[in-house]
Order: C-alpha cells, then structure tokens, then sequence
C-alpha cells in the first residue's frame, strides 16, 4: 500500500479549474477521486492544505485524509507526516516545493513534481485506451471474422 501526500493547495494553484472553482478544497478531492490519480483504492491518500478547515468539508473525504494546518503551514505538516511513517519507501509526496522535495528524499521517500503526478495518470489512461475495446466494438470485430471465415471455408 503506497501513501500519497499531496501539497493541497500548491497542485489546486496549478489546475485552472480547481484554481477558479467556488470551493477548490472540495473540487480537488473530487477531482483526484475521479481520475484515480493516486492508483488503488487501497493506497491511503492525505491532503495537506495550509489555514483552518473551511465549513463544509470533512477530514474524511471519499476515503482520503484532510488536514489543515491552522498555525502550522502545510509543508510542516508533511515533514510531520513524512517523519511519522515508518516505511518511507510506501510514501509518494506530491509538491512542487523544493524544500519539501529535498526533504522528502533525505528520509527515504519518494516525490512527484505535480506536473509529474498529472503527467503519469495521463499516461496511464493513453495506455488503458490502447488496450480497451469496447464490448460492442469486439462483437463487431468477432462477427466480420467470422463471416470473413465461413466465406473463405464454404468457398473450399
């Protein structure tokens, strides 16, 4: 099981449309949910976002962890995290704070850039297309095979 902590606020700055939604706290969670950026269901998933929670929204969410930081600034709270995780080859932070990513790799843990962690959902899904047929397409396909087939036999 991976653990994927995610600067909150530094990959909402760089999605325009997380970036213009009315609650992007909210908007980025859906959004990550929805497009399976962080993989299996089974990796634990925590947001770290700077400031207080604002009304409306849960520290649990579609199975992910949020936390605010309130005080504390959300590149503390990650080393925290980071620093309290005992198998730190299972951690993926994702930031693009140089700070954080240094730190990160001194302790053993892995980082994605965030236009690493978009690039690589992007490419898995090229991939998945590649290889799914749609149902309807592989009926299709079966049945001009077979037809191509019974002509080349009948004409035997």
């Amino acid at each position: 099981m991976l653990v994927y902590i995610i600067d909150g606020f530094n990959l909402i700055h760089k999605v325009s449309k997380l970036r213009n939604s009315n609650f992007p706290q909210k908007a980025l969670i859906d959004y990550i949910y929805l497009n399976r950026f962080t993989g299996s269901k089974n990796n634990k998933v925590i947001i770290v976002f700077d400031g207080y929670m604002p009304a409306g929204l849960k520290r649990q969410e579609a199975g992910f962890e949020v936390l605010f930081g309130g005080d504390v600034s959300a590149d503390e709270l990650i080393k925290s995290k980071v620093s309290g995780i005992k198998q730190k080859s299972e951690v993926i932070v994702v930031s693009d704070d140089r700070q954080i990513k240094d730190f990160i790799t001194a302790k053993g843990a892995r980082s994605f850039g965030i236009s690493d962690f978009m690039k690589k959902k992007t490419k898995q899904k090229t991939n998945e297309a590649e290889k799914d047929i749609d149902y309807s397409l592989q009926y299709e396909i079966t049945q001009e095979l077979r037809k191509s087939l019974l002509k080349k036999y009948e004409g035997e």
